[in-house]
């Protein structure tokens, strides 16, 4: 008796394996959902604006200048100053403050002497994006 019933058992297993894998599945499923309208909006950076440069030449150390009026964009942190050499050569420095409106530093004569240099003001916000002013004119010693 005991071998029928291992002998049914298997023979019922077999033939559920067979039909089980030539008999195709179905199944259906459907959903919808509305969702809300919704628009996004791009931030515009603006650039400073009223960029005034200047150049105080002394014997051995000049003044390099520069104001702004501060960008009216939103999350400012602050501002990247970039200073151009006539020989292509560029230097940048940040200045923070979403409010800073000028900036100087000292130079060795001798380099705007022999280089004019030109200087434009980049706003920084605290997402990341940027926009340049455009070259202030030249200044040499």
């Amino acid at each position: 008796m005991t071998a029928v019933k291992r002998a049914l058992t298997t023979l019922g297993l077999a033939l559920t394996i067979v039909l089980g894998t030539v008999i195709p599945a179905s199944a259906a499923f459907s959903d919808t959902a509305s969702l809300p309208a919704m628009s996004i909006s791009t931030a515009t950076v603006t650039a400073p604006g009223n960029i005034a440069g200047s150049l105080t030449c002394g014997d051995s150390s000049s003044t390099m200048g520069l104001t702004w009026t501060p960008s009216g964009a939103p999350k400012v942190s602050g501002y990247r100053i970039t200073v151009v050499f006539s020989d292509g050569y560029q230097q940048t420095e940040d200045v923070a403050g979403a409010s800073a409106s000028s900036w100087t530093k000292s130079i060795t004569t001798y380099n705007v002497t022999a280089y004019a240099v030109r200087y434009s003001v980049t706003t920084l916000t605290t997402y990341g994006w940027t926009t340049a002013s455009g070259l202030t004119g030249s200044f040499r010693c």
